[in-house]
């Protein structure tokens, strides 16, 4: 499970507290409250036209797995999460945003690491960046260079430039990070086809849905699915769920993806709860997990707790890619 931005602030070549890593190690904050809205403008609103044709075309979508009660709840509650991650590919453009918070320790270390995601996709385009941050911290300097980062992959019919970023500080006043400059990255101006490469399942799994194992919804823990609507009468689902970490941590797939996205060895779940809103017509409205794992990240015996908060927007007007273009042009 993986498991910016403020659309004036974070992708801006914004003046920041600190221009190299040592000066920014160890930068004391308070963690606030994101208003999602001023990342994505229509992030709680229902899909639009195109999107909604899109699923129309499923044919055995999320509310087919909802009425089947040959189905147990659990059973029901593993095929929607399949179903929705398959519907990131099936829709016609998509953008969401992750908000990730967590304690981390590594050897006899701590400190809270800041991870966010802005990625808005078509068949088209790909405006895909990532940030993380340690923060309020004691690591040393090969484990904090490790925790820190700023990328940026955008893809613009069929052409793919990396963009690395430096000189990253948390926001206060908005939640958000944010990056000093932007350089060239390892390609540039490099072939990519954005179907082949940006929408398929191993990419869509990382959204979300880390695992892929059989009999993973945990039954004998609080499992719920109930049909709500939301202020302006749109139906959705909320899924409460948790996973059976014995089922996941013996599944080498689900732990080698684990692995892979940390960049780690060695790992294994302590839990991982989920609050799921999806909304009727197959797409990811809202996710909220909590998890907790453990392994060696480089050379450091470590564990992680951390929140995620991710939340999508399927309209046009979230998929104006004008901030990274601006920023491709200036490098």
């Amino acid at each position: 499970m993986k498991k910016f931005l403020s659309v004036t602030l974070i992708l801006a070549l914004a003046l920041t507290l600190c221009f190299s890593f040592v000066a920014c190690k160890g930068q004391n904050v308070k963690i606030v409250d994101i208003d999602y809205s001023t990342v994505l403008a229509d992030y709680l609103e229902y899909p639009n036209a195109d999107n909604v044709e899109s699923m129309n075309a499923i044919t055995r979508n999320v509310s087919d797995i909802y009425a089947d009660d040959s189905l147990t709840n659990a059973q029901k509650v593993a095929q929607i999460m399949e179903r929705v991650t398959n519907n990131e590919i099936e829709c016609a453009y998509f953008a969401y945003f992750i908000n990730r918070i967590g304690e981390t320790k590594m050897n006899s270390n701590h400190g809270q690491l800041v991870y966010q995601r802005l990625r808005r996709q078509s068949d088209t385009v790909k405006d895909d960046t990532t940030l993380k941050l340690p923060v309020n911290h004691n690591f040393d300097v090969i484990a904090s260079s490790t925790l820190t980062d700023a990328q940026i992959r955008y893809n613009d019919n069929g052409k793919l430039f990396k963009m690395k970023g430096s000189g990253i500080v948390y926001d206060e006043k908005t939640g958000l990070l944010t990056v000093d400059k932007w350089k060239k990255g390892k390609s540039w101006n490099h072939a990519e086809d954005v179907i082949k490469y940006s929408r398929n399942y191993e990419e869509a799994r990382k959204t979300c849905i880390n695992w892929n194992a059989q009999n993973i919804v945990d039954s004998s823990k609080p499992l719920t699915i109930e049909e709500k609507t939301d202020e302006k009468g749109n139906a959705y689902y909320e899924l409460v769920f948790s996973i059976d970490v014995k089922v996941a941590n013996a599944d080498s797939k689900t732990i080698g993806w684990l692995e892979n996205d940390n960049g780690g060895s060695g790992m294994q779940y302590q839990y991982c709860n989920f609050v799921v809103e999806v909304w009727k017509t197959g797409l990811a409205k809202r996710y909220n997990i909590k998890e907790s794992w453990s392994g060696r990240i480089v050379a450091y015996s470590g564990s992680a707790q951390c929140e995620s908060n991710i939340v999508f927007s399927y309209s046009e007007r979230d998929q104006d890619h004008k901030i990274t273009a601006d920023i491709k042009a200036g490098i």
